[in-house]
């Protein structure tokens, strides 16, 4: 975990947005270029797309709590449209949820600590 990243909790209608600030700015940081809300050709829409200066895709699924990631199951149609998938978590979120093939980040609105890379498709 990097410093900086509160243990506070992100809830109510706003925690999504709140993480995806946070996620955009480690994004950038790392010097990927990020879209939020970005619509694929299968209808879903992705809560964030990343372009790397290589071209490798990025898509990052944000999950609020854990009923959120239990409720949602549509990111397994995002695979196809990205180089590599990861799920960006509040701090309190049990990372023994997030598959092993995904990636992990921990963020909240201020930024975001890479845990785990995802494995490339």
């Amino acid at each position: 975990m990097t410093a900086g990243l509160s243990d506070s909790a992100v809830s109510g209608p706003s925690a999504a947005l709140l993480l995806a600030r946070g996620i955009c700015r480690a994004l950038d940081q790392l010097g990927y270029a990020s879209l939020t809300e970005f619509p694929l050709a299968n209808g879903q829409r992705a809560d964030i797309l990343a372009l790397g200066k290589t071209g490798d895709l990025l898509i990052v699924e944000i999950k609020s709590s854990v009923a959120d990631f239990r409720a949602d199951r549509k990111w397994t149609g995002y695979r196809e449209f990205a180089d590599r998938l990861y799920f960006a978590v509040p701090n309190e979120f049990p990372a023994i949820l997030i598959p092993e093939e995904c990636g992990l980040m921990v963020a909240d609105a201020f930024g975001a600590a890479l845990l785990r890379d995802g494995i490339t498709t």
